[in-house]
């Protein structure tokens, strides 16, 4: 069972990042995955948990990791800004953000893959 303190992260690995304006952001893909994220997560644990979900082990890697955090929230409307995640210190900024905005019931990140270099310099395919 989940602590209290674990919480579900829905994961873009698809799509892209769509800007309306400074305050409106949205991850683009209708593909999700889903991993439960625990304080005892480190950030290399969290990417390779990724990875290992989409059966990409050696295939692909994770390039950059993009948070879609809360900047206002006002009554049932929110402004989100994004944060690239690239350290420890990265994910504790989405535990903060979690405990700062309870009511907030979905964390969204988008995981954007890139294909493995093997140790000859060619690129690993998906087949």
């Amino acid at each position: 069972m989940a602590s209290e303190d674990s919480f579900l992260v829905l994961v873009h690995y698809r799509g892209s990042i769509k800007k309306k304006t400074r305050s409106e952001i949205k991850f683009t893909d209708k593909d999700l995955l889903s991993v439960v994220l625990k304080p005892s997560t480190s950030f290399t644990e969290f990417l390779n948990s990724v990875i290992q979900k989409l059966g990409l082990q050696g295939v692909k890697r994770v390039e950059k990791l993009f948070y879609r955090i809360p900047i206002l929230v006002l009554r049932d409307d929110v402004k989100y800004d994004s944060f690239v995640i690239g350290s420890d210190e990265d994910l504790e900024v989405l535990f903060h953000c979690r405990r700062q905005f309870p009511k907030m019931r979905t964390t969204k990140l988008l995981a954007k893959l890139v294909d493995v270099v093997s140790n000859s310099g060619s690129l690993n395919r998906n087949p």
